[in-house]
């Protein structure tokens, strides 16, 4: 009878432990694939971030292909979180840029799209990198009060690829720890066990649902975004690993950004020097050609709306080319660089001095009629006339001829303002050189 009953409670006891074991074993193990899925997600998500943000720190050392900062940036993105195994920066046409670390797995596909494999041991994912360029122009030149003429354009293009491969050890290692601890919290009561499993799956989830807000966060360039580390339960390791991976993407790119605006303002001086370059002539410190072309347009249009005065004087060294097949080019040079500084010398500041070629130069003067025109084309006659440059010991006396010509409001052509000046000059070395000669022109 006792064996009986022996064998009656032990029937029970299956009868009644069986199913509870297997709905134990069942929430055991929707629990770890649940938990381990998201997991999962989380570390894609943590990948993705971080291939993204490399992607961004790498976009302009890869336009620029400095190979020694991608390895820089390569060896820093491989310390900076301890699951990854292996970094790789591919160019635009699938070369190896830089590699930091070890990777285990075959090349992803290289097709401008982001790839993600995920096997039992590793998990690699390949962002692809695009330049979004923005082109600026502005009329820098344009008169008071017109408005600057502003053109802006964007475009896109592939720069490359930025690959990381992470270990999956510690999602296995963190999916036997949670198995473990589980089935142990089922020895000390099924339903407790139970209870406690449902509870904590829950807790867990939404611990996990807050890291994943963090990285896709971080992900979107919010970079001030941490987890809390306090509230992180057993997830605390993750939450700190990704709050230490943020800090260092932060600081990362925010020296990036600080290397990004130096180069910046180095191109943006070099665009500077490069136009005054064009707009001054290298030898006598005037204005260039260009330059002048510019100003005199600007000056005929105000001179048509406030039907102000505007007069042009167009000068020639007479018997130049006598100069330099007698004393040279260097000889000639310092008496071009001579001439320009006397005229300069004799101007208002309004006025603009400028060397079109050779030793033929001009003087655009806003505000002044012909006669007065005239009169400052004589003095600056009369003083280079007077003026002499010592030539191995001896002066050297030169000359120049001068045609002026006012601005008539009737002819809208910088070229024919031109004309009418030059014709004049002509007209003056016709009569014999070192002389002023007025095109007259109704006005």
């Amino acid at each position: 009878m006792k064996l009986r009953l022996g064998g009656v409670r032990v029937r029970l006891w299956l009868a009644t432990a069986l199913p509870a074991m297997l709905v134990i074993g069942l929430l055991v193990v929707g629990f770890a694939s649940q938990y381990g899925g998201r997991m999962a997600e989380a570390l894609k998500d943590r990948g993705a971030a971080s291939a993204r943000q490399l992607g961004s720190a790498a976009e302009f050392s890869l336009f620029a292909g400095d190979r020694e900062s991608l390895a820089r940036l390569a060896e820093a993105a491989l310390r900076s979180d301890v699951q990854l195994r292996g970094v790789i920066l591919y160019d635009a046409s699938g070369q190896v840029t830089a590699q930091a670390g070890r990777m285990s797995a075959p090349a992803p596909r290289l097709d401008g799209a982001i790839q993600i494999v995920q096997t039992k041991a590793f998990l690699v994912v390949a962002q692809p990198i695009y330049a979004a360029t923005s082109v600026l122009q502005d009329d820098v030149y344009a008169p008071v009060p017109d408005v600057a003429s502003r053109i802006r354009a964007t475009e896109s293009r592939l720069l490359g690829y930025a690959v990381v491969e992470m270990s999956l050890e510690a999602l296995a290692q963190q999916r036997r720890d949670l198995l473990i601890w589980s089935l142990a919290t089922a020895v000390g009561g099924l339903m407790l066990a139970g209870v406690m499993a449902s509870v904590l799956a829950d807790l867990v989830s939404v611990q996990i649902g807050r890291i994943n807000h963090v990285v896709q966060r971080v992900g979107e360039g919010q970079l001030d975004e941490r987890v809390d580390e306090a509230n992180s339960g057993i997830l605390r390791p993750l939450a700190t690993g990704i709050n230490a991976m943020v800090a260092r993407i932060a600081t990362t790119q925010e020296e990036l950004q600080q290397q990004i605006t130096q180069a910046t303002q180095e191109l943006r001086d070099q665009k500077d020097a490069a136009e005054l370059a064009a707009r001054t002539d290298s030898l006598t410190g005037v204005a260039s050609r260009r330059a002048f072309s510019e100003a005199a347009e600007a000056e005929m249009q105000r001179a048509l709306r406030y039907r102000s005065e505007l007069s042009l004087l167009m000068m020639d060294l007479d018997h130049f080319k006598v100069v330099n097949d007698t004393h040279g080019h260097v000889t000639g040079d310092a008496v071009l660089v001579s001439f320009a500084q006397t005229v300069q010398q004799l101007v208002r500041k309004v006025d603009l001095v400028a060397r079109l070629g050779g030793e033929e130069f001009v003087v655009l003067l806003p505000n002044i009629t012909a006669e007065q025109a005239t009169a400052l084309a004589e003095r600056i006659r009369e003083a280079v006339h007077n003026s002499h440059l010592l030539v191995e010991g001896r002066p050297l006396k030169f000359s120049v001829s001068i045609g002026v010509a006012q601005f008539d409001r009737r002819e809208l052509s910088l070229t024919g303002w031109m004309a009418r000046a030059d014709a004049a000059l002509y007209q003056a070395k016709a009569q014999g050189r070192n002389r002023v000669v007025l095109e007259m022109s109704e006005v």
